[in-house]
């Protein structure tokens, strides 16, 4: 495992006391929040026999227990590269130490894509579920860089940008006006959003080097050229709220699988209707979960 990761101990491990293991879910989350959201799912995970072993993405939750590193920050050099092999060296250290137990990889929103650079290397995992994404079109990306670039000159790499979450995330609220939260996209659970909103870890304003970096992960992981290399026999479950934004209100994810489907066998594509942009976390989390529990069955 990388030194830093280990040094920082911001590895969360949740084993499951089920006598029978079916395997081992790691956790890749979303911007501007941390593992510790999902104790829910997790506990869902080991009930039904499956260890859960995750990471905070750098940046993020028990990353920033360390005063030197910046919320919202991934690396000053090549910061994708970065958080995608944290992802991977977790997944290969944990195959080192459980060899005999199957993995799969859980990636929601922003961990979506990142769990998507992660793979396009050979890694041991049985299945891929992804939440709450969307594939976005190259000339969006283009656009996005280009106006993140412009930011970057004048407020620097480590800076925060009102202008970049006013048209990213704030306009996802937007779409259900009137609000009753500037997180109200989140999920269709108004606890939830509650404590989201009032998580210090949740919410906040990303530097403009992540949205940099992501822009340029955006271009790699929309590239069905550079799936070459990918377990083709590896299943993947995409699932979305029909009510997301970030999905585009549940076009976007079949966008994705569509792309997918090119490079992967077995690819599925579930919209739960009724639910926002966290099926895992809505009033209906108990039905989207039943789909996950199938899929990792």
């Amino acid at each position: 495992m990388n030194r830093n990761i280990t040094n920082m101990s911001i590895i969360y491990e949740n084993f499951s006391n089920q006598k029978k293991i079916k395997g081992i879910v790691h956790i890749s989350h979303g911007m501007a929040e941390h593992i510790g959201r999902y104790k829910w799912l997790i506990n869902k995970f080991n009930n039904d026999g499956f260890h859960v072993i995750s990471i905070d993405h750098r940046g993020h939750g028990k990353w920033l227990d360390n005063p030197n590193n910046i919320q919202g920050f991934f690396h000053k050099k090549n910061g994708w590269s970065q958080v995608t092999n944290d992802l991977r060296e977790l997944i290969l250290d944990t195959n080192k130490k459980y060899p005999n137990i199957n993995q799969y990889l859980f990636a929601h929103s922003m961990g979506s894509w990142i769990g998507l650079s992660a793979i396009l290397k050979p890694l041991p995992l049985k299945g891929l579920i992804i939440s709450g994404s969307t594939k976005l079109p190259k000339f969006l990306i283009y656009i996005q860089t280009l106006l993140i670039k412009i930011v970057v000159i004048f407020q620097g790499k480590e800076g925060v940008s009102s202008f970049l979450d006013f048209i990213t995330i704030r306009s996802y609220n937007n779409k259900f006006k009137p609000n009753r939260t500037n997180s109200d996209w989140i999920s269709t659970d108004d606890q939830n959003v509650d404590e989201y909103v009032q998580d210090k870890l949740c919410g906040f304003l990303v530097t403009n080097s992540l949205w940099l970096d992501m822009s340029e992960g955006f271009l790699e992981i929309f590239n069905i050229k550079n799936y070459k290399y990918v377990d083709k026999d590896m299943p993947i479950l995409l699932i979305s709220g029909a009510l997301d934004a970030v999905g585009d209100f549940g076009k976007g994810s079949p966008k994705l699988a569509r792309m997918l489907n090119k490079a992967f066998k077995k690819v599925d594509s579930v919209i739960v209707q009724d639910e926002k942009h966290e099926v895992f976390s809505g009033t209906l989390k108990e039905s989207s979960y039943k789909i996950i529990k199938n899929f990792l069955n």
